[in-house]
């Protein structure tokens, strides 16, 4: 071969990649969550795309064990359908492109709760303060992920008002009547600052906001608003002894619900030291399988 037909070979390997195999698949998707749907059956899969990767992603799998349930999307989340009810599924993520296939990125064992909150207002009766919301429990690594609901104002009605709480910010373990546990909180704001001057802290009563010269909720300023659960990672259904339920808490510090210029509260003394601001106390915790 001549030194021209060396060089032209060489460049024709590079322009054409006829020389070997130098694809670049993608890489895994990153930080795969997953969620109940808004209907039984149904999940919401989320994830960052891949950071690495010669050419752009053209499609995700979502693969669903067991029973091999399949889904695809080009984008973030991916609803999957045909899920059975009470049942644990492990979620394996694959991102395709004309380079290749990522190596899976796969999630434990999932279950699907739904959870209702009552706390009971003795000063504004008929009506209760209730949390009714949904979250996801991952069977081998003890946690609880995507926290999110709905809490029902006792104070405006009707109809009743209710506030979406919709970011899961906080997790802490702790044992309460000699069973270990998560008390998991969830916002209607992406911060755990609730009260004023700042923080998180049950059984608190100022408006976060409040502080010299910052607006009331209600004239444009920041309210947030949360409730806290109890959840029983040997089983989430199981029923909750007083020692939990102290520990149950929300806080409505949003325009819509404000009293004056404090929060609406639900907390106990034995919990806190204080009850609710409106003598608000946890009554009862209910969780199902869905």
């Amino acid at each position: 071969m001549t030194k021209t037909s060396s060089i032209v070979a060489v460049l024709s390997c590079a322009s054409l990649l006829a020389c070997g195999d130098s694809s670049d698949p993608p890489g895994s998707p990153r930080d795969v969550s997953v969620a109940p749907g808004t209907t039984a059956g149904t999940a919401l899969v989320s994830f960052i795309p891949p950071t690495s990767g010669g050419s752009a992603i053209t499609e995700y799998t979502v693969t669903v064990s067991p029973g091999a349930i399949t889904a695809t999307g080009t984008s973030s989340p991916i609803l999957v359908t045909g899920l059975s009810p009470a049942t644990a599924y492990t979620y394996s993520l694959v991102a395709h492109s004309a380079d290749g296939d990522s190596a899976p990125a796969t999630t434990g064992s999932l279950r699907f709760y739904t959870v209702v909150e009552t706390f009971h207002e003795p000063m504004t009766q008929p009506n209760d303060t209730i949390f009714t919301g949904t979250f996801t429990f991952d069977e081998n690594h003890l946690a609880v992920s995507n926290l999110s609901g709905t809490l029902t104002q006792s104070m405006v009605g009707p109809p009743m008002t209710t506030v979406s709480l919709v970011y899961q910010r906080s997790s802490e373990a702790a044992t309460l009547g000699g069973v270990a546990g998560l008390l998991v909180t969830t916002f209607a704001l992406p911060t755990t600052n609730t009260f004023d001057p700042a923080g998180f802290a049950p059984g608190g009563t100022e408006y976060y906001g409040l502080g010299t010269g910052a607006p009331n909720p209600a004239a444009g300023g920041v309210g947030n608003a949360y409730a806290m659960i109890f959840v029983n990672t040997t089983d989430p259904t199981t029923a909750l002894a007083q020692a939990q339920i102290d520990m149950l808490a929300y806080a409505d510090c949003t325009a819509a619900g404000m009293m004056m210029n404090t929060c609406m509260t639900g907390t106990t003394m034995e919990g806190y030291g204080r009850e609710g601001t409106m003598m608000g106390v946890p009554e009862s915790q209910v969780v199902t399988e869905r």
